[in-house]
Parts: structure tokens; sequence; C-alpha cells
């Protein structure tokens, strides 16, 4: 009775547990980097430590050695069961390494799928996968390709496609058979002999860890030899090969115990017993389970005492940024305000300068102004004055020239005068020969009378009359055209001596007629120019 209620409890232990009832291969390629977490210093110190690392590398402005202490306090958190922090601190190394080093950037995005996987966004993480694959080959990195492959396959297993999963393990396999890692080569082996396991193929499977073992045994891998004993373990009881399965779990809860790996200790107290209720032991099976329920609890109660150390620790690193935050943005405000005040004092001395110098160029422009205005003035003044002397001295020649001409015209009209008279003179007296006498020669007389009569109306001496005269008073007979275009030859010389004030027997003297005959021109010229009746014929030609 007593062993069938052990028995009971040990079933009820293992399926309370269903964490420990897969097989020991969660994937030797993610527990690259991650030691056992009861190996190494408390987690928040480490966190710590990679804070105040990432805190200088900010200050020196070094975005590679930031993205490095992001990526490995995303680690940490990892480790400690804190997947969103950890995926908040690689998010922000992906931020840093997006233009930066191309194989430190597929690590991350390795770390980055695996925490994306255990969220159950398993497209999102094969994505993530391939982007940091081709990282990898454009780096030429082959081992990092390889542990990439490896993910892959792991991947691939998790969601039952073990097609796709063996072919990327078998990619991994020959990535690293071509740079010659041995290691990497067993932990691959590792992932094959889980991927027989998980098909029930527990020949291959052996064979594969077996494998793994040998390696693991010869570069003294604890962690993962430990994995390898529990493996093969676990592959001798599927197979009812308990005493077998027995051997290598011992050897397995022999290194873990004596390395103080505690979960795999856990692990391998589990896979003991479950080997000792296949043989039918249940003190023993009974005994195993209790050590390892009792270490799952003290694991457990360890794990939440180290995560919450670590929130401590996170929270007062998210405080001390926050504060720091604020400093920084207190002095980028400072320094903005200090900024403007200073280019607005520059700004208003600059104004004062300008305007200063404005004010001076003005004064200085306005007085070369006035200068210039002056020295015009001046050269205006002088002009003038020139001017005024030039047009005196004009004024002075031009009234020389027109006594001079005056003189001359005086001079022809007494010259015409005195010829007149002396031709009227001989005129008269030739009249009288002729009259008296009856000779001869009576014919040539008249002909000579005749000769006499014509020179009275020849043109030539009033040409020269008339160029004197119109330089003395230019457009006088243009004037006269544009009153009468029909007045004729003797009209203007009648008109011309009028215009000179010359009494009426000279007049009638230069013209050769008769103080009659002069009257009647000058009433028919009254009428051709359209003089009024009363109005003097002197006085208009005068206005004209």
């Amino acid at each position: 009775m007593v062993r069938f209620r052990v028995c009971i409890f040990a079933i009820a232990w293992i399926l309370c547990y269903p964490r420990f009832l897969t097989a020991q291969t969660p994937s030797a390629v993610l527990d690259i980097g991650y030691l056992d977490l009861y190996d190494i210093r408390p987690s928040d110190s480490l966190l710590v430590i990679e804070n105040e690392r990432y805190l200088q590398a900010e200050r020196q402005d070094d975005k590679l050695k930031q993205a490095l202490s992001l990526q490995k306090m995303g680690q940490i958190c990892y480790n400690s069961g804190l997947f969103a922090q950890s995926l908040n601190y690689h998010l922000q190394a992906e931020k840093l390494l997006e233009r930066g080093n191309q194989s430190q950037r597929a690590a991350n995005l390795n770390d980055l799928a695996l925490l994306l996987f255990l969220n159950n966004q398993r497209e999102e993480a094969k994505r993530l996968y391939f982007q940091a694959l081709n990282s990898y080959k454009r780096s030429e990195d082959v081992k990092g390709q390889g542990n990439t492959y490896g993910n892959l396959g792991h991947l691939y297993e998790k969601c039952s496609d073990y097609d796709s999963a063996f072919y990327f393990q078998q990619k991994a396999m020959q990535a690293f058979e071509q740079i010659n890692d041995l290691d990497g080569i067993a932990l691959i082996n590792e992932n094959l002999g889980s991927i027989y396991e998980d098909k029930g193929r527990y020949v291959e499977a052996y064979q594969y860890f077996t494998k793994a073992l040998n390696r693991f045994k010869a570069n003294d891998n604890i962690p993962m030899l430990i994995d390898a004993y529990n493996n093969i373990g676990d592959i001798n009881r599927k197979t009812g090969k308990y005493q077998e399965a027995l051997i290598y779990t011992g050897l397995a809860e022999k290194l873990a115990k004596e390395n103080k790996a505690w979960s795999r200790l856990s692990s391998a107290y589990r896979d003991l017993g479950k080997t000792y209720s296949f043989l039918k032991n249940a003190d023993s099976a009974f005994y195993y389970l209790e050590l390892s329920r009792k270490l799952y609890i003290e694991i457990y109660n360890e794990d939440s005492k180290n995560q919450a150390a670590l929130l401590k620790v996170l929270y007062d690193i998210d405080r001390k940024d926050a504060r720091i935050a604020q400093l920084a943005k207190e002095r980028r405000t400072a320094i903005i305000i200090y900024a403007t005040l200073g280019i607005i004092a520059c700004l208003l001395v600059l104004l004062f300068i300008i305007v200063v110098r404005n004010q001076r160029q003005k004064i200085r422009n306005e007085r070369q102004l006035r200068d210039q205005e002056t020295d015009l003035l001046q050269a205006k003044q002088r002009l003038m004055e020139v001017e005024l002397q030039n047009k005196k001295l004009q004024e002075e020649q031009l009234q020389i020239e027109i006594e001079s001409k005056a003189k001359e015209i005086t001079s022809h009209t007494l010259q015409a005068i005195e010829k007149n008279k002396l031709l009227e003179e001989m005129k008269l007296a030739l009249t009288e020969i002729i009259r008296n006498d009856s000779r001869s020669y009576k014919k040539e007389l008249r002909q000579l009378l005749n000769k006499i009569n014509q020179s009275f109306h020849k043109e030539a001496s009033w040409v020269d009359f008339r160029r004197v005269f119109e330089e003395i008073n230019q457009d006088f007979f243009l004037h006269l055209q544009q009153i009468n275009p029909d007045l004729s030859a003797a009209d203007l010389r009648l008109v011309s001596l009028i215009k000179l004030n010359m009494n009426t027997p000279d007049m009638a003297a230069l013209l050769g007629i008769s103080t009659d005959s002069l009257r009647v021109s000058r009433y028919r010229l009254r009428k051709k120019l359209g003089v009024e009746p009363g109005k003097s014929l002197t006085a208009f030609l005068q206005a004209i």
C-alpha cells in the first residue's frame, strides 16, 4: 500500500512540473555565452557593472560600446527571467547597431529573435534570424552563420517542422566544418540528437549525443557535458536500458553537484526519479523526485530573490537615468537660455554698432552731399557768371554788329538817295535838253534817259539792302509772308523802308517814285496786310 502511494505521488509530481518532462536539449547553440545562473556572480552586481560601462561609453560617445553593454544587460535580464526588460535592452542596442558592426548587430538580432520566440512571436523571430544570417554573410562571419543556422533549426524543431529543422542544422554543421570549429560541431550534434529524439528515432539520437559527449569531454565544457550525460540517460531510459540510464544520469548528477550547477542537478534528480519509477523502485523514485522538488523550490526562491534584487537595481538605474535625463534636459535648457541671451546680447551690440556706423555714415554722406551741393552751387554760380558775361559780350558784340549794320544800311540808303537824286537831276536835265533841242542825237539821249529810269529799279542794291536788313530784323520777311504770301518785291521794299522809320521824301527818292505814288503804294500795302482803318501802318510793321 505504501509503495502504491509513493508511486502515485511520484506520478503527480511529474505531472505537476511539466517543465521537467521535456528532454534536456533546449538548444546547445542558444546556451552559448550563458553560464549556469549560480555559477557566476549575482546578476544585480553584473547589471550595475554593465550599466556603468554603458554610461562611460555614452560619455565617450562610443556607439559600439554602448550597444555591447546594452546587449549584455539584456542577456543578464534574460538569464534572470526578466524577458520584458531584456527585450527593451536588446531593442535599444539594435537602434545603435543599425548602421554599425554587422557581426555585432547579427548577434543582437539572434538574442532578439530568441526573446520573440519565447513570447510566441515565431514569424517575427524567423524574420530576425534571417536578417541576422544576412548580416553574418555580408561580414563573411562563418561561425556566426553556423550559430544562426542552429538557432533556426531549433526554432523549426519547436514548431514540429522537423524537416526544416534538420535542414538548418545540417547547414550549421557545414558552416562549422568549413572553419573546423569542433565545439560548434559538437553543439550541432547535440541539436541533431534532440531532433531525432523528438521523432522517436532513438538510435540516431544516441549516436549524435555520443559524438557531442566526446567533444565536450575533450574541451572540458562542463555545463554542456552535464546536458550530454543527461540526454544519453534519457535515450537509455526511453529505450528501456534503465541501468545504463542510471549510470549516465548519475554522472550528470555528480558533475552538476561538483560544479554547483543547481538547475542541471535538479533535472538530474528528476530523471533519476523517473528512471527508478520505471524500475518500480518507489522509494528511490520518491527520494530523487523529492530532492528535485526541494531543489526546484530553492532555485525558484533564489530566482525570485535574484529577480527582486535585479528589479530593484533596474528601478534604481531607471530612476538614476531619469534623474540624469532631467539634469541633462535642465542643462540643455540652461544652455539654450544662455545661448539665446548671448545671441540677443550680441545682436543688440551688433545693432548698436550698425546704428552708430549708419549714423556716422549718414552724417558723412550729408556732409559730402552739402559739400557737393555747395560745389555744385558754386559751379552753377560760376557758370551763370560766365554765361552772363558771355551774354553780355554777345549783347555787346550784337550791339556793335547792329550799329555796324545800321551804319551800313544808312550808308547804303544815303548812297542810294544821293544816286537817285543825281539820276533824278540828270533825268530832268536830259528831259529839258530833249524838249528844247531838236538835233539829231535826240534819239541817243532818249535811250540814255531810259537807262537812267531802269537804274531806279535795279535789284542788286536792293539785294544787299535786304541782306543787311534781315540780319538786323531776323525772320521779319518770314512773318510778313505768313500774313500775306502775295506781297511783291516793291511791297517788300516799301515795308523795309517803313520799318526803318524813313520819311516820305526819302522813301520816294529811293523807290524812284513821286510822293503821290508813294501814298498810293502805302494804301495798297495796308489792304494787303489787313491793317484796320485808323491804325498806323508804321506801328503795325514795327510790332512784327
